[in-house]
């Protein structure tokens, strides 16, 4: 899922500060799981602006923030409503910020679009209701199959390819030392699985090109 954190609220009072009719929108998707854009997120935001004097009258939870079609959805029966504001609020990632800028777009608005969140990266639930953590880069060049399904680019501070750096100390990561060392986690898991022989191949440095940006994904 994609990680969110909800920025300060002076923040975006800031942001919000010439903009009197609002728009408040959200994501029953990641942003609902991390709790930053949920429809209970949506609605206390909605709360919160009224209180500071702002209009609200639209106030909706699409299935999926960063789906244009879903939005699209939602939003049918609220395009008058949407028309009169001056300034949307995404509580979404950035791409579901992207995608409701692009819908205004579409309906020919001149409003501004602002988020509500700041978007930390791809993260993964390891425990549920508590933590999420990143465990891919999303690199393009993935080696999890060569490292025991752990990946070095992100478990590893330095990103390393070929093992440890020397900084490792008792299994732990020198940069931050209440982490795991990710080559001790490699090494261990691929010992367990009697795979140490793939730890001799040496792995070239990762194509960046392939990380250029923005990326795209033809579906088919």
């Amino acid at each position: 899922m994609i990680g969110t954190a909800p920025k300060p609220l002076e923040d975006i009072l800031g942001t919000l500060e010439k903009h009197v009719k609002i728009a408040v929108t959200g994501c029953n998707g990641c942003s609902k799981v991390a709790k930053t854009g949920g429809e209970p997120e949506v609605n206390a935001m909605a709360e919160k602006l009224r209180e500071f004097g702002k209009e609200v009258p639209v106030a909706l939870t699409p299935e999926r923030g960063c789906y244009i079609h879903f939005v699209r959805e939602k939003h049918e029966n609220s395009k008058d409503a949407l028309s009169s504001c001056d300034a949307v609020l995404v509580l979404g990632c950035g791409g579901a910020t992207h995608v409701m800028r692009q819908y205004t777009e579409e309906l020919g608005l001149k409003i501004a679009v602002k988020t509500g969140l700041d978007t930390v990266g791809h993260v993964d639930i390891v425990v549920p209701g508590s933590l999420a953590i990143e465990q891919c880069g999303e690199c393009g060049e993935c080696i999890l199959n060569e490292t025991g399904a752990i990946c070095p680019v992100t478990k590893c501070a330095k990103s390393l390819l070929n093992g440890p750096c020397g900084g490792s100390e008792n299994g732990k990561c020198e940069v931050d030392t209440d982490r795991d060392c990710a080559w001790v986690l490699i090494y261990n898991r691929l010992q367990t699985l009697g795979e140490l022989n793939s730890l001799k191949a040496y792995r070239a440095p990762r194509d960046h090109r392939k990380m250029n940006r923005p990326r795209r994904l033809v579906l088919r």
